[in-house]
């Protein structure tokens, strides 16, 4: 234990700190030495944060500063309790009037969820903050990618913050990467092959990775959607893939090309514009006598029939 109970700092800190450093980090460092000279090398930052009335995302910013400083202060970390805490109205209406940025956190909120907030959906986002210590603007990315994906429900949106807190997602940057993989780019296409409610896998986002860096979106969707129609079971990605090909070895770089290619092969294969068979009785037979060898230039597009198909399949996902 100190000597007379008296918890020494330095000379040296102060004169590099007092001016410098937020008075509340300064609290939290001086503390910790108290318990630090006293013996205690096991105190956690909820014990810190319950002793100085703060948040333990606030002391775990003061203890992350002073090591970023050179100033490591030793402690247990006890990891992130599997239940957020109960706080109080009080306690709640305490941090809003408190905490400025907290209050801009609540105006997006509302904003992405499209309504007000109740008091205890604001508890959730406190906790996101104070319990599972992401910062604000990490948790403001995190609502931005539930809510623009279809997820305004609190408790989804507590979810997906833990997994983020135990992935190590805990910064801006990591955020943004994270959410960088499924953006409304990767869903789009997605959704334009006919998978639903999945997120890509990793060969999956190669393939759109290499294709969005080639390829105009709309000319991505609109091959897309024509591999949805010929692959209704098993792996589309690699059929969407030869039909990009051939694009590119044709010069074709936009829908408008791509829709006068189709054009073009359907009229060279005896089919009128709308797919159906032209003059030649026989054209259909011969075309018929041929192997689809898994070339997209080797198949043949009845445009009525595939929109029927494609309409048929948007209303049996609709009725799941």
């Amino acid at each position: 234990m100190a000597e007379n109970g008296i918890t020494g700092i330095s000379n040296a800190f102060l004169n590099k700190y007092s001016a410098t450093a937020p008075t509340a980090y300064i609290v939290v460092y001086i503390y910790a030495q108290k318990l630090i000279q006293e013996g205690r090398t096991d105190f956690t930052d909820a014990e810190l944060a319950s002793s100085l009335n703060m948040t333990e995302s606030d002391v775990k910013k003061a203890l992350d500063y002073w090591e970023q400083n050179g100033e490591k202060i030793r402690r247990r970390f006890a990891g992130v309790s599997k239940t957020a805490p109960d706080y109080s109205p009080e306690e709640i209406s305490y941090y809003m009037s408190h905490n400025d940025s907290f209050k801009l956190l609540l105006n997006s909120a509302e904003n992405y969820m499209g309504k007000l907030l109740s008091l205890s959906e604001i508890s959730t986002l406190y906790s996101l903050h104070d319990w599972l210590r992401l910062p604000l603007d990490v948790i403001e990315i995190l609502l931005a990618y539930c809510c623009e994906n279809g997820h305004r429900n609190m408790r989804y949106i507590e979810k997906v913050a833990i997994a983020w807190a135990e992935d190590g997602v805990t910064d801006k940057a990591a955020a943004l990467e994270r959410v960088s993989d499924y953006s409304r780019v990767y869903m789009k296409i997605m959704k334009s092959l006919g998978i639903y409610g999945k997120n890509p896998v990793a060969k999956q986002k190669e393939y759109m990775k290499r294709w969005t860096e080639e390829m105009p979106l709309e000319l991505i969707l609109y091959g897309c959607e024509k591999t949805a129609l010929a692959v209704t079971s098993g792996n589309p990605f690699p059929y969407a893939d030869k039909i990009f090909s051939n694009w590119k070895k044709d010069g074709i770089d936009s829908v408008e090309k791509a829709k006068a290619a189709d054009l073009k092969f359907a009229e060279s294969r005896g089919m009128s514009a709308s797919g159906r068979n032209g003059d030649n009785p026989n054209a259909a037979g011969a075309r018929r006598d041929k192997r689809d060898k898994f070339n997209y230039e080797q198949r043949n597009w009845d445009f009525e029939e595939l929109e029927r198909l494609k309409r048929e399949e948007l209303r049996r996902n609709l009725e799941e």
